[in-house]
């Protein structure tokens, strides 16, 4: 079983201070995002139980929190299941992103603070030197903190709240795009652009420039689309190739 490997791979005394839920919550978390639980897939509540050494409650706690987060679905009387990704979800979850985003950056340049800015520079330091070691996890990670932290300097607790659930569905997004190294996309040119947008954003929060803020913001979404769908939509490019090598002429 994929998750089994992953799982059992985890040592027990770096979550014994966690409470038990929150431990299943993160492990069960972390094979969606790393797509070891892929989408559509079941998730083995009795087995999950068994590797992490803990009772079926806190398993179901953490089930029905990642159910909250539309991370999972219940089926009634068979289960929980790995969310599917569609075209129709993806198109959704962008316009939503896309507006709330520029709502958070304009806040956040009015309300930010000095420490929170310090914050931020280091974060996009620590997702440079994951991009350079090549550890996808940990850039999904990096990156998802980069704007989480900017929502908390929103202190709109409403907005935090909403904002917070679209970035579950980006990590896992996100993971399978950084993570797929594809010859038609420059995922090096697409690195580097995204770390620049990050710290330019900076700039402009310290700046107290919203407009700009948000405007820089419209296009750093954009960028995550763009990879997104290189990712999932079938390129045209290849069918050129394909139909060339067979004679076939239109």
């Amino acid at each position: 079983m994929r998750q089994k490997k992953f799982l059992m791979s985890k040592k027990k005394n770096q979550i014994k201070s966690l409470p038990l839920s929150e431990i299943a919550y993160q492990r069960i978390k972390e094979l969606i995002v790393t797509l070891k639980l892929g989408p559509g897939d079941q998730v083995d509540e009795e087995w999950v139980a068994k590797a992490l050494s803990i009772g079926r409650t806190p398993i179901r706690e953490a089930l029905f929190r990642l159910n909250a987060e539309n991370l999972v679905e219940m089926v009634h009387g068979r289960g929980f299941f790995v969310q599917d990704i569609t075209l129709s979800n993806l198109k959704d979850l962008f316009e939503t992103m896309l507006i709330l985003e520029r709502s958070a950056v304009a806040l956040a340049a009015n309300r930010i603070k000095k420490n929170q800015i310090e914050d931020l520079q280091q974060i996009n330091s620590d997702l440079r030197q994951a991009w350079l070691e090549k550890n996808f996890l940990r850039v999904t990670l990096m990156n998802s903190r980069f704007h989480r932290f900017i929502y908390r300097a929103t202190e709109n607790t409403f907005l935090i709240s909403y904002l917070d659930n679209l970035q579950n569905q980006c990590q896992r997004l996100a993971y399978m795009c950084f993570s797929k190294d594809l010859s038609s996309y420059d995922m090096q040119s697409h690195a580097e652009l995204s770390i620049k947008d990050h710290q330019s954003l900076i700039e402009l929060l310290k700046q107290g420039n919203d407009i700009e803020a948000a405007n820089l913001i419209s296009e750093h979404v954009k960028l995550f689309q763009r990879r997104v769908n290189h990712f999932i939509l079938p390129s045209l490019d290849i069918l050129d190739a394909v139909t060339s090598s067979q004679g076939i002429k239109s």
